[in-house]
């Protein structure tokens, strides 16, 4: 039995696993819309939380309710997208250079030719969609592909599929594999002002037998607990759709530093309000000052009820304008000497304690940084110590964080190459790469300073062929360099040549000359 921590974060991610426990093939619409249903409600809002997280729009400081007690004081709302850095961040790191991909049938560590393979991946621009999946991975924890064979371009076509609205249902077995993948996506008439309460769904699943999309189905309601109708069924030969996970708890990259973000959103927001309420604070008007409203009750009937309460009432809305204004009026009074205090006139605010202050939200901004295995490159003592091993240990949960998101990643892309592989022979009957032989290299998406290594190798006595140099040059390529290069022998040759037809010449008039001087002194 799982354990319940009591709390609502866990409790959305307890069933976060879709698992059918009975027959496969009694998974029927009713079954199917049972689980559309858990999704759309459990699993879906703590989705859509963290794709608002990423995008800026932090849900905690952003609440409809009013942070201030007073209404009339300041009420800004900061929010700060750690959650886009921290994502971007581990994203660029492990797929910000393209993905090598190899085949070794031989195992003898030569590449393969692969042109087919490589025509699917350019197909699919490939560099492009294995980022934003691994994007996905880092936001919610998962991620989605589907594969298909398009019937136009007769080529293998690989999509993402959102994981705020896609889902897989998995098998109970030890070693889980995947039954159906489901999909709902919303029918948007435009008719709802309410953008995330759509009236309606298109439900679609993927089996390894069988593909169906469904009628216009209402899933807000609850009615697709019941079941729903398909309009299309279509064949199939592999289960089509793979998912990817960011660690076997399906977390986010920021999933356990939400409540240090909210912190840090409150703290900055109330120094700005602090600041703002500064700017408006309250004036004190301290002196002989009579009450608006003092004598009025002396007229008055004590059984005048209605009376009473519309005096009642007038003060009440005396004291708010008073607050609304910022002005405070205060009476003087009478000293024990008996001489009527002083009068006066000064502004009133709370006391800010800046030091404090600014070492709490100093402390959260790195234990979000540190937390969530993100470098803070703003940070004045990261770049102190800039030696290999020194950097590396400060790279080190990096790149501890980057091998497992990187295995996982690995797990679905063999799996995508496997579905390809089956499309190709169900459709062919020929495929000469095994998917098993496809082999994946991530380059680390780091900053290197390979001029001053080339040159501490130069150093120690390391010879480099020009060309290799030559790719190193700022702002320019290397067939330009070599265009450039060869435009400047040439102008070389053609000068070389000059001086010599030169010296050649003056060769020529200094041997005339000397024939002359024998001949005259001969003569003499």
């Amino acid at each position: 039995m799982p354990q319940d921590y009591n709390t609502e974060a866990y409790n959305s991610l307890r069933n976060a696993l879709m698992v059918y426990k009975e027959d496969e093939n009694a998974l029927t619409p009713e079954r199917i819309g049972q689980f559309i249903a858990h999704h759309y409600n459990k699993q879906r809002p703590r989705l859509l939380m963290l794709d608002s997280y990423y995008k800026g729009i932090n849900t905690k400081i952003n609440n409809k309710n009013s942070r201030r007690v007073d209404e009339y004081g300041a009420d800004v709302r900061l929010g700060h997208p750690f959650a886009q850095e921290i994502a971007d961040f581990h994203t660029a790191f492990s797929v910000g250079n393209p993905i090598t991909i190899t085949v070794d049938s031989d195992g003898n560590g030569i590449d393969d030719e692969h042109n087919l393979l490589d025509n699917i991946n350019d197909y699919n621009d490939i560099d492009a969609l294995y980022y934003d999946l691994f994007n996905d991975m880092s936001k919610y924890g998962r991620a989605f592909a589907n594969i298909y064979r398009d019937p136009d371009d007769k080529m293998e076509r690989i999509t993402r599929l959102s994981p705020v609205d896609t889902f897989i249902i998995y098998s109970n077995e030890v070693d889980p594999v995947p039954l159906v993948a489901v999909r709902y996506t919303p029918v948007n008439d435009l008719q709802s002002v309410d953008s995330s309460d759509y009236g309606q769904f298109i439900i679609e699943t993927w089996s390894e037998h069988q593909y169906t999309v469904s009628q216009p189905t209402d899933i807000v309601g609850g009615s697709v607990a019941n079941g729903y109708d398909n309009s299309q069924t279509q064949e199939l030969i592999s289960m089509p759709v793979v998912e990817f996970w960011n660690n076997s708890q399906r977390l986010g990259d920021y999933d356990g530093v939400i409540s240090l973000i909210d912190a840090y959103d409150a703290s900055q927001s109330d120094t700005a309000n602090y600041m703002q309420d500064s700017n408006d604070a309250m004036l004190v008007i301290q002196g002989d000052i009579q009450d608006l409203l003092e004598g009025a009750e002396l007229a008055v009937d004590p059984d005048d009820k209605e009376y009473l309460q519309k005096l009642v009432d007038e003060k009440r809305q005396l004291l708010q304008d008073i607050r609304k204004s910022r002005t405070l009026f205060l009476k003087s009074g009478i000293s024990a000497t008996g001489q009527q205090t002083s009068v006066s006139a000064s502004y009133i605010h709370k006391e800010y304690d800046s030091v404090g202050v600014e070492a709490y939200k100093t402390r959260l901004y790195k234990n979000i940084h540190s937390f969530s295995r993100t470098p803070d490159v703003s940070d004045d003592n990261f770049a102190n110590n800039s030696s290999g091993v020194a950097m590396q240990y400060k790279q080190l949960g990096v790149i501890q964080l980057a091998k497992t998101k990187r295995r996982m990643f690995e797990k679905g892309l063999t799996s995508i190459y496997r579905i390809i592989q089956e499309l190709e022979l169900a459709v062919k009957g020929k495929w000469d790469i095994d998917y098993n032989n496809i082999n994946f290299m991530f380059t680390d998406n780091l900053p290197t300073d390979d001029v001053n290594t080339i040159q501490t190798l130069q150093q120690a006595g390391a010879t480099f062929p020009r060309a290799y140099l030559d790719r190193f040059a700022p702002g320019i390529s290397t067939d330009e360099m070599n265009s450039l290069r060869e435009e400047q022998d040439s102008n070389n040759q053609a000068m070389q040549k000059e001086v010599m037809h030169i010296q050649e010449r003056d060769a020529l008039i200094n041997s005339i000359g000397d024939e002359t001087d024998d001949e005259q002194s001969g003569q003499g």
